[in-house]
């Protein structure tokens, strides 16, 4: 990402409102399930595996993601997932313990003895097999938040693809540090990390999608911000290029400037990939058929939306879905 896209993230990253919540440090022994039940409206769960390995259910999706040490785990709408070791089935006789540690809740499978802490760097045996750190972001003013709604249901942050990985391990090693060994101000330290994590994870997920990184650009600026809250807010409303630069209090030709200047196609070019974008949640993860998902984006019929699909993703929308899922 360059220089001018990284002053756009600086300008939208305090714009977002969201309240970190550092919440729990888990210390899991083999074969160890913890099911998680969808999140309340703006409330975004988290997971930083700081050791060991995790697989992290998500059966709305039905999918299932890896995760290694120095991973990091966001699903920005709640969606219910679990979270499991890594290559072994829950025994579902294992008690999990509970400690206030003045920071956060400590939580620990019975077959692990309170003192555990850490997988050993020396590979020596030990019946921890993973380490996490949890919590939530909670975002304010959720139905004004056009990013979060164009976030899609699970963002991986990989430590080992990261560009600036050193940066992200020393970030998460100092958070697991705070909550793992308190001190005082430990709990106002680990949230301020979360912070600077959210805005890490946010970079990392626009570095790597163009059109998340497009709406950055356009979110960052007030007129075309309130265009795209517009496009969001209603999708389906068949949109003129007049209503929008209403939206933007610009003339049509200004708004379009301003549009290129962001780096994003023109105003109604942009509402097609909203739409599309939507369209993937509404398929995928809240698994709406066609005729709904083209209602709540505003195509007439499922032949012309899923028209408009292929030629966005090269794909049928119900195989799109089955790809998704596979």
């Amino acid at each position: 990402m360059d220089d001018g896209r990284n002053d756009v993230l600086s300008t939208l990253a305090p714009l977002i409102q969201v309240r970190p919540l550092v919440e729990q440090h888990c210390l899991f022994g083999p074969g160890w399930s913890a099911p998680h039940a969808r999140e309340p409206l703006g409330m975004a769960p988290f997971h930083i595996v700081t050791a060991g390995s995790a697989q992290v259910l998500l059966p709305d999706l039905e999918r299932i993601l890896h995760l290694a040490a120095g991973d990091v785990l966001l699903l920005p709408h709640g969606t219910r997932h679990t979270v499991r070791t890594a290559g072994t089935v829950a025994a579902p006789t294992t008690r999990l313990n509970h400690r206030d540690n003045g920071v956060v809740e400590v939580k620990w499978t019975s077959d692990l003895p309170e003192a555990v802490s850490a997988v050993p760097s020396d590979g020596s045996a030990t019946p921890l097999a993973l380490e996490l750190i949890c919590g939530r972001f909670a975002f304010e003013r959720v139905a004004d938040n056009p990013l979060l709604a164009l976030l899609p249901e699970a963002v991986h942050l990989k430590a080992a693809d990261q560009r600036e990985s050193r940066r992200l391990a020393r970030l998460v090693e100092t958070i697991r540090d705070e909550v793992a060994l308190p001190r005082p101000g430990g709990r106002a330290i680990a949230t301020d990390l979360a912070r600077a994590l959210f805005t890490m994870i946010l970079r990392g997920h626009l570095e790597g999608h163009g059109a998340g990184t497009e709406a950055a650009g356009l979110l960052a600026r007030p007129a075309t911000a309130r265009v795209v809250a517009a496009l969001v807010r209603d999708p389906a409303r068949a949109w003129t290029l007049d209503e929008l630069a209403d939206q933007a209090h610009l003339s049509r030709a200004t708004l379009v400037r301003a549009f290129r200047a962001a780096g994003a196609p023109a105003p109604l070019a942009f509402l097609a990939q909203v739409r599309m974008t939507l369209a993937v949640r509404h398929l995928v993860a809240e698994g709406l058929s066609l005729a709904e998902t083209a209602a709540r984006v505003g195509y007439e019929s499922e032949s012309a939306f899923s028209r408009a699909f292929k030629r966005h993703y090269h794909a049928a929308p119900g195989d799109y879905r089955d790809a998704a899922r596979a």
